[in-house]
């Protein structure tokens, strides 16, 4: 069937540009999602949002949350802890009298590729999560938006506004507009950019972090980030600052922000005193490292194909522990959130009449 439909739905020039063996495992090349452009204006004309279809893509989007957070409770989620502590320990221990702590993990290959898998687990749950948030505020503003016409036929009344009455008019037709700018906002909010533009399947570790891992702050960064640092070294150069520059600012801005979420959330004792290990500054180290690698990524040509997909798994496998682990440190996995699978099980036990 795939052979069909490579020979009978796909052009020419695409055939020539991909043989076959490399359409296996993707259907077409595509770069990035185009989001819909929808226009914007305060009119009496509503946009028909698939509300249905939103909320089939949540339940699907929750079912595979829970499984993977079953899965996670099977494993050993101190394995990763233990096995980076190990890491930091004997590296430090290069330079410092440091003792690893008693509860470090054997640095084999074994170990090392149980604990990666975790973390790449992990960060898949992570990703459903925030793939969920966004799900259930579409969904929100979605049923705002269609009870807005409903306001505006009350606001109306079944028959004509007395135009004669100035002061009703007006009163009227300030509530109307009132209507119709809500009516814009919710339209430019519900046709954001996606949460997600299919992470795993990034050519590259700069098409992962520019079209793929949370689209809907790309604009935020630009703006926040890469545009003043590049508009302000642009004089102090006298060029334009090398492309690594201002992605670091960006990365820099992320790593701080992922850093005060951890504080707020863990406190100080925890932040700063965890054991084997503190949680402070590891996802801030992830995330400069990212900009150091996608730079390097450059340089190196590995942008694209084969290649490019290799480095951009290669290096999240090598990273992930630093992203991971402060997560784990924090039991993050264990706070409270809404999930059919806790439900079950609370109402298993008994814990939810």
């Amino acid at each position: 069937m795939k052979m069909g439909v490579w020979l009978f739905s796909m052009p020419m020039e695409e055939r020539r540009q991909r043989p076959f063996a490399l359409t296996i495992l993707q259907w077409r090349k595509v770069r990035y999602s185009e989001n819909v452009k929808v226009d914007h204006h305060p009119s009496h004309v509503y946009i028909n949002f698939p509300l249905v279809q939103f909320i089939f893509s949540t339940i699907k989007h929750q079912i595979v949350y829970d499984l993977v957070e079953i899965i996670l409770r099977q494993l050993d989620l101190d394995r990763p802890v233990r096995l980076f502590s190990a890491v930091i320990y004997h590296c430090l221990g290069m330079f410092f009298n440091l003792s690893a702590p008693e509860t470090e993990l054997q640095f084999s290959f074994g170990n090392v590729a149980l604990s990666t898998c975790t973390c790449i687990l992990f960060l898949v749950y992570v990703q459903m999560q925030l793939q969920l948030t966004y799900d259930i505020f579409n969904i929100l503003f979605t049923l705002m938006y269609k009870s807005l016409p409903i306001l505006e036929k009350w606001q109306l009344g079944n028959k004509t506004i007395d135009t004669r009455d100035v002061a009703k008019t007006k009163a009227a037709l300030k509530r109307i507009r009132g209507i119709r700018a809500v009516k814009v906002y919710l339209e430019q909010t519900i046709s954001m950019p996606p949460a997600f533009n299919r992470p795993w399947c990034a050519y590259s570790l700069r098409d992962f972090w520019a079209r793929r891992w949370h689209t809907y702050y790309n604009e935020c960064f630009y703006r926040l980030g890469y545009q003043p640092i590049r508009l302000v070294m642009i004089p102090i150069l006298g060029r334009k600052p090398p492309r690594w520059l201002p992605a670091l600012s960006v990365f820099v801005m992320s790593g701080l922000m992922h850093e005060y979420f951890l504080y707020a959330a863990t406190g100080p004792a925890l932040y700063f005193q965890g054991t084997p290990i503190p949680a402070c500054f590891i996802q801030f180290s992830f995330f400069v490292s990212q900009a150091v690698f996608i730079s390097i990524g450059d340089r190196l040509s590995l942008s694209d194909g084969f290649l490019g997909r290799a480095y951009a798994v290669l290096i999240m496998i090598l990273t992930c522990h630093l992203f991971v682990v402060p997560y784990l440190l924090t039991g993050y996995l264990y706070m409270p959130r809404a999930s059919f699978y806790r439900t079950f099980v609370n109402i298993y036990q008994g814990e939810i009449i």
